[in-house]
């Protein structure tokens, strides 16, 4: 049944979300060419209100923050690449229009998106400064009524296919950084190559040249000092990964379990087999942390705020809930044994799960890089506590402390020293896996937000043990580090008993 604009803005949440997901089957990727979108297939998801949600009451829209999380959640169950194209439209480009737009701007791109098949992209990455944004090459001048902006940047989604843009260029003599909006059609945007990339096909990315004139009114009025702003931009993408994890986790764990109990061996199946069983709750436990991670998204945090202030919560977010996608679409592949290596197999999707999962750990700042910054961030915050346990203070950190008597055990004493580069790295590793934990403990106190996201409630406690086993390992691996360097280990039981005894003495005062 067809339903118009106007009716599916007046639909309550349940009603506008059904009517979704009951009709993108089209889409699914075992179905939808790997290739970017027609503006036609397009067209079918703009009259279905994929991009309601992300355009303020004011203008037309739906403005939800929880449906934008859905929305990207159910089209990640589908198809894991259209989670990711809906997100940066939605998420990186209509959010940054709406929070930040002048107002003559944001009624001609709401208009636009409201009733055309147009796609908005982000264009920060350059080739000559990877993930150092700070030494991009591409410039902005004031120049009368118009602003010019010139240089090169790559690895946009969309690069052909994008029908407006949000640039970020700095002064050429100042540290300042500027954020426009451009609209292709106004010229300037050119596209020289178009990568090959080996997943997220659906995205096309390529190299692009800039020398444009931009309206003074296209210019977004973002104010931080220095990246600050892009580094805001970037919470919303990071946060979105516990969606695009939770549904597209959910898939896998679905599938995995299919393809076992119906895969004939012997007298039997698949199923089994003890190690094929644990390797199948593996990725149901991933599940059931990428669950809680989004359960903390829709409920907590908000599109529609600045999100600033959670840059710990979407640091640790992307990287543990890329690094489960990975993880799990390796051992869906696993479990498909051959077939799982073969494209448009009739019947699973491991081998482009698995390529379009890869990226996950690498867009959005590679996991290494944000591994150390949630690390710094974690440091500097526990040395001006004035603590002396680490542990102690995770158990008042607020993203952490609902993990604290699960981790009583784990030594982190060693943390406090200033640790090498290759120990941070490990220890945001370490302290992405404490933040499931939390999350995991605060979802099971609670109610599911709807019945599509409910798990067993015995799950957590075994999804628990998967991440402190994690961090255990983790916690091995940061004493190797120091092996490897030539450095003296530190754990030792006196220590480990003793800071606990701190620990649990600090939290109870």
């Amino acid at each position: 049944m067809s339903v118009s604009r106007d009716q599916l803005v007046g639909l309550d949440s349940s009603e506008f979300l059904d009517n979704f997901r009951r009709n993108i089957e089209e889409f699914d990727s075992a179905r939808l060419p790997q290739e970017p979108l027609s503006k036609e297939s397009l067209q079918k998801l703009v009259d279905l209100g994929l991009y309601l949600p992300a355009i303020p009451r004011s203008y037309g829209g739906r403005e939800s923050h929880r449906e934008m999380c859905e929305i990207i959640e159910i089209m990640s169950e589908r198809n894991l690449p259209m989670g990711m194209y809906t997100m940066i439209v939605t998420v990186l480009f209509l959010r940054n229009v709406a929070s930040s737009g002048d107002d003559v701007l944001k009624k001609e791109v709401f208009d636009d998106f409201l009733h055309n098949p147009v796609i908005g992209g982000l264009a920060f990455t350059e080739p000559s400064s990877g993930s150092n944004l700070a030494r991009m090459q591409t410039t902005y001048h004031d120049d009368g009524d118009t602003y010019r902006i010139t240089g090169t940047k790559h690895w946009q989604a969309f690069s052909e296919q994008a029908d407006w843009w949000i640039v970020c260029a700095k002064h050429p003599e100042r540290k300042e950084f500027a954020y426009f909006a451009h609209k292709r059609s106004d010229g300037g945007f050119v596209t020289t190559e178009v990568y090959d990339s080996l997943g997220l096909k659906n995205l096309g990315y390529g190299l692009n040249t800039l020398d444009l004139r931009v309206p003074r009114h296209y210019r977004l009025t973002k104010t931080r000092e220095s990246l600050g702003d892009a580094a805001e931009i970037l919470c919303g993408s990071r946060f979105s990964k516990a969606a695009m994890g939770s549904g597209f986790l959910r898939r896998l764990s679905t599938e995995a379990l299919r393809h076992v109990t119906t895969r004939a061996i012997g007298d039997g199946t698949l199923h089994d087999i003890d190690y094929v069983r644990y390797k199948v709750d593996r990725i149901k436990q991933n599940y059931v942390v990428c669950n809680a991670l989004y359960r903390q998204l829709m409920l907590a945090e908000d599109y529609y705020t600045d999100l600033e202030n959670s840059m710990f919560a979407s640091l640790a977010t992307k990287v543990l809930a890329s690094e489960l996608m990975l993880e799990s679409a390796i051992d869906y592949q696993q479990l498909c044994g051959g077939e799982g290596y073969r494209k448009d197999a009739p019947d699973n999707i491991a081998a482009c799960a698995l390529l379009d999962a890869r990226v996950y750990t690498v867009f959005d700042g590679t996991n290494d890089l944000l591994c150390q910054h949630l690390a710094n961030l974690f440091l500097r915050q526990f040395r001006q506590s004035g603590l002396r346990s680490p542990l102690e203070y995770v158990g008042r950190f607020g993203y952490l402390e609902d993990a604290f008597f699960h981790i009583t055990d784990i030594n982190l004493s060693h943390i406090i020293d200033a640790p090498s580069q290759d120990k941070t790295v490990i220890l945001g590793r370490i302290l992405s896996r404490i933040y499931g934990i939390g999350m995991l403990e605060k979802a099971s106190r609670s109610a599911a937000p709807n019945t599509r996201l409910a798990v067993d409630e015995a799950d957590f406690p075994k999804a628990i043990a998967v991440l402190k086993n994690e961090i255990i390992s983790l916690v091995n691996e940061y004493e190797l580090a120091g092996k490897l360097a030539g450095a003296p280990c530190t754990p030792a039981a006196d220590a480990r008993a003793g800071a606990v005894a701190d620990a649990k003495a600090g939290v109870r005062q």
